[in-house]
């Protein structure tokens, strides 16, 4: 089983790269807006999904997308081309918002998931998907962890906080500036 990859790109396309290992180049489908020049070196962690008519090699810069298109694609009615369109949506934390706050929406506004599906991908993700790990994905830094535990002494719940971390401006320095951002956010809620 391949789990990881590292090597050179040797040609590329939108959704598809051939990543050079070892003197084998190795075909991987990756969401079409990541960017990878060839000759450059790239890491990847791969999601291999084998069937009777494929063999097929999904590559994600982080661990932590990996994990998620996995859970994506543990889901009856999603299968790894829809689990990379639901990927390419955006980024791994406006994803696990939009399971955690039952956002419908945002998944029947992909290509290929209609309410049936997208009602399983909430469903069954949000019961594997703790809201701690959740929160610890989408922050990945220990001024995001205080800013959460302050949230949470507050009294709000953790889907609350998961999808207002996804929403603060990128631009707010300090926990207090976060903190006085996240409460003006949920006053208006």
């Amino acid at each position: 089983m391949i789990s990881y990859l590292s090597g050179k790109i040797i040609a590329s396309k939108t959704g598809l790269l051939i990543l050079e290992t070892g003197g084998v180049g190795y075909g991987i489908n990756v969401f079409p807006q990541l960017v990878m020049k060839n000759g450059e070196k790239y890491d990847l962690f791969i999601h291999e999904h084998i069937r009777e008519d494929c063999h097929d090699l999904y590559g994600f810069p982080t661990y932590e997308e990996l994990e998620l298109f996995e859970k994506l694609i543990s889901v009856n009615g999603v299968g790894p081309k829809a689990g990379l369109n639901i990927m390419s949506t955006g980024s791994s934390e406006k994803i696990i918002s939009a399971i955690v706050s039952d956002n419908l929406g945002f998944f029947t506004a992909i290509s290929g998931i209609g309410k049936k599906v997208a009602a399983k991908i909430i469903l069954e993700l949000k019961s594997k998907i703790n809201g701690d790990r959740n929160i610890k994905v989408l922050s990945g830094d220990q001024d995001a962890e205080d800013l959460i535990d302050s949230l949470a002494q507050l009294g709000y719940k953790k889907p609350e906080i998961s999808s207002v971390m996804t929403k603060m401006p990128n631009d707010l320095s300090s926990v207090e500036d976060k903190l006085r951002w996240c409460l003006k956010y949920l006053a208006k809620g």
